[in-house]
């Protein structure tokens, strides 16, 4: 999280990608790109059903579409201009593809979590070292947050004080995930922790500094299928600064089975500062007396668009500092996971 709200660079020419994975996270996608101002465009669409990927196809306007990633290398060493792709397949899958695109010399965000098993994203991790010419990102779009950015700036400035806490709470009532893949062991790997609560590990690596779990209990509300809340303590390992110290602790809340709750919060001895993604137009700070001054701050509506000309602005012009996340991320991310699980299972 190096940077403020990205902006997009008029100076360079519309970046051409191709979304593969026609899915929910996909439309989220489709729209950044529209909200960009004409700096990314979705030219082309892969995904193995005639429907999804028709139904994307229409949101974009006019794009090709094709049904596996074979075909869209072969078109594009045939003239068709893509840029980049924008992987938003089920993370299981993910492997193959990505080798695939690398290997054609073709630019990879990936959506999180990196991939369903702690062995893939090694595998990615590694492809993304072997084929390091080629830009390659992972979609923690949380970071392009600019609360977050502001919350960041306040730490390190003081007025926090010394930060004793990290808060992290992304929850809501997905009862149609029991029926998905979201929440097939086989497909997606975990559940809730795996998917909330991977932004969440991130975030912590951003804020805070790399971490590891020190406490970690799951339940489980559907019978055969992955976790639906997860509440996870992870305990920072490096001094970030000289008001965020070594073993600053993170309280994590992930649930795909509650009220909903989506809240990021960095507490100081001073003071502490609190964002709401359900009122995302201002920040909270509150003094140790409890009194509350809101300030307004920018839209989180905003980070999926910013996260795309990053990655644009890092393929077309070699930017540097965009503060996306590498494959390196994913991987960390990945790890505390793991070792999220496993402290879940002990008795």
């Amino acid at each position: 999280m190096k940077h403020p709200r990205i902006e997009s660079d008029t100076m360079s020419k519309t970046f051409k990608i191709a979304i593969i994975g026609a899915g929910g996270i996909a439309n989220a996608h489709m729209a950044a790109a529209k909200d960009s101002g004409g700096r990314v465009e979705v030219v082309a669409v892969v995904d193995p059903i005639q429907e999804s990927r028709s139904k994307l196809v229409a949101a974009a306007g006019q794009a090709a579409d094709f049904a596996d990633v074979d075909a869209l290398i072969k078109a594009r060493k045939g003239g068709l201009v893509v840029e980049g792709v924008l992987v938003c397949t089920p993370p299981s899958v993910r492997v193959k593809i990505v080798e695939k695109c690398l290997k054609a010399g073709l630019p990879v965000l990936s959506e999180k979590p990196l991939a369903s098993t702690l062995k893939d994203a090694k595998k990615l991790a590694s492809l993304a070292r072997k084929y390091k010419k080629v830009p390659t990102a992972i979609g923690y779009c949380h970071r392009f947050t600019p609360a977050l950015h502001e919350m960041n700036r306040m730490a390190a400035s003081g007025e926090l004080g010394t930060i004793v806490r990290f808060e992290n709470f992304f929850a809501c009532d997905l009862p149609g995930h029991q029926s998905k893949w979201f929440s097939d062991p086989k497909k997606a790997g975990g559940g809730a922790f795996l998917d909330m609560g991977s932004h969440s590990i991130d975030l912590f690596h951003a804020m805070i500094g790399p971490g590891k779990p020190i406490a970690s209990v799951f339940s489980n509300k559907w019978k055969g299928r992955t976790e639906t809340a997860a509440t996870v303590v992870l305990k920072g390992s490096k001094k970030r600064n000289a008001n965020i110290g070594a073993g600053v602790p993170g309280v994590i809340i992930s649930g795909w089975a509650e009220s909903s709750r989506f809240t990021v919060a960095l507490v100081g001895d001073k003071a502490m500062v609190s964002y709401d993604y359900e009122n995302p137009e201002v920040i909270t700070v509150k003094d140790l007396l409890g009194k509350a001054d809101v300030r307004p701050i920018k839209t989180c509506g905003v980070r999926f668009t910013d996260q795309l000309v990053a990655f644009a602005n890092v393929v077309q012009i070699k930017a540097n500092n965009t503060g996306l996340a590498t494959f390196e991320d994913g991987l960390a991310a990945a790890m505390v996971g793991e070792q999220a699980a496993k402290l879940a299972k002990k008795k």
